[in-house]
């Protein structure tokens, strides 16, 4: 279904830099104002970690955020794409290192960040495109009934589970909810 989406067509270009040495109140704050998913940890123009809002509420909660550094609390190394990579398998490494988030790489420099929110967004949009493109375009119920046929298969293998917001490769509809495995075992 995403056949021909790159990273680039759906990264976000402005992301959030901080430096290993800045607090980890002010990093929070400033994930907050901007509301960035993860920041990037920048040691000069070069990424050496992450830390996403999970990592930072967790550290928050274990200790004193006016105490702890960015980089005390950090995710290394930082999980990195191309540009020109296909969505479709850039959303296969989100999965498979269980990240949150990808920092988009070209020339070794950072152009841009992607994360699981930007991928099912896109999916959706594609989706939704694609339902109404053949619903108009066709004068048979057989295009429409393929379409969403795909769109339910693709979603039944991977995407956000809609109890726990995870990005899994394991989604089945239960009670109406797309969920992950820990999800329907509850």
């Amino acid at each position: 279904m995403r056949n021909g989406i790159t990273v680039r067509d759906v990264m976000n270009r402005e992301f959030v830099g901080v430096s290993e040495s800045d607090r980890l109140d002010e990093a929070a704050e400033l994930m907050t104002a901007e509301t960035a998913e993860a920041v990037v940890v920048l040691r000069g123009p070069e990424p050496i970690g992450s830390v996403s809002t999970a990592t930072a509420l967790a550290a928050m909660l274990e200790g004193d955020p006016h105490e702890q550094s960015v980089g005390e609390v950090m995710e290394p190394p930082v999980s990195t794409v191309a540009p020109d990579t296909a969505l479709s398998d850039a959303t296969q490494q989100l999965v498979s290192r269980s990240t949150t988030h990808l920092l988009v790489v070209d020339d070794d420099e950072v152009v841009g960040l992607l994360t699981e929110h930007d991928v099912l967004a896109a999916t959706e949009t594609v989706e939704a495109s694609a339902v109404a493109t053949s619903t108009t375009a066709g004068d048979t119920g057989e295009a429409t009934e393929t379409i969403e046929s795909e769109a339910a298969t693709e979603q039944s293998v991977q995407g956000i589970c809609e109890g726990c917001g995870s990005l899994t490769p394991e989604l089945a509809t239960m009670n109406g909810q797309l969920v992950c495995p820990a999800c329907r075992a509850y």
